[in-house]
């Protein structure tokens, strides 16, 4: 057998080895990507679970629980750097939905609990030496059950000095809805006046 044919037939060999082996990985990579696409499906996606201050209706403030994505989050917990105190005295991070945790979070779902006035907060965050706020780190897991962590920051303290306007509530809205009869009834009444008036400047 001369030394030609030996490489030629080595040559074969190897190239049968590489294809077998890149075979090998892309059945691999294929299984994998099989097996990741049926997970997502079951898990729905990975849930976003935020801890935030809620500045929507100032001078009060809430802490909100919010969960940004459509798909649900289990067994949730909270870890809180300092206690997150009311100014009248409550602690909310004692409360059972915090220290326990919810098992579930719907999909897109809030939860919210009335932290305190503005004014009352910053003066109570500046004696408790909290400059830095209240950080939070948030534990969840998808239906699939991957478990996925993050960290949310409660500091009221980024708007000390700042010109506060308070923001217009549900209160504010119901009160203008009910004057809509109110003037509605004293512009038809002027309205009638008015057409009394020409009507009898006309007779005249």
């Amino acid at each position: 057998m001369s030394i030609q044919t030996i490489i030629q037939d080595v040559t074969s060999f190897l190239n049968v080895i590489v294809l077998a082996v890149g075979y090998f990985f892309l059945v691999r990579l294929y299984r994998e990507w099989i097996h990741q696409s049926r997970e997502e499906r079951i898990a729905g996606g990975r849930p976003m679970v935020v801890v935030a201050a809620d500045y929507g209706h100032l001078p009060e403030v809430r802490v909100v629980v919010h969960n940004f994505i459509k798909v649900p989050a289990k067994e949730v917990t909270f870890e809180f750097s300092a206690p997150v105190e009311s100014p009248g005295g409550a602690v909310l991070s004692e409360l059972p939905y915090f220290e326990k945790g919810p098992p579930f979070l719907e999909p897109e779902g809030e939860v919210g609990c009335y932290w305190g006035s503005m004014p009352a907060l910053l003066s109570l965050l500046n004696e408790k030496g909290l400059e830095d706020g209240i950080r939070v780190t948030t534990t969840y897991k998808d239906l699939a059950s991957e478990s996925y962590e993050s960290e949310w920051t409660l500091n009221p303290l980024l708007f000390d000095g700042a010109p506060l306007e308070a923001s217009r509530g549900m209160d504010d809205l119901v009160k203008a809805v009910e004057k809509i009869p109110e003037e509605s009834s004293r512009l038809n009444g002027r309205g009638r006046e008015t057409g009394t008036e020409e009507g009898g400047n006309g007779s005249a």
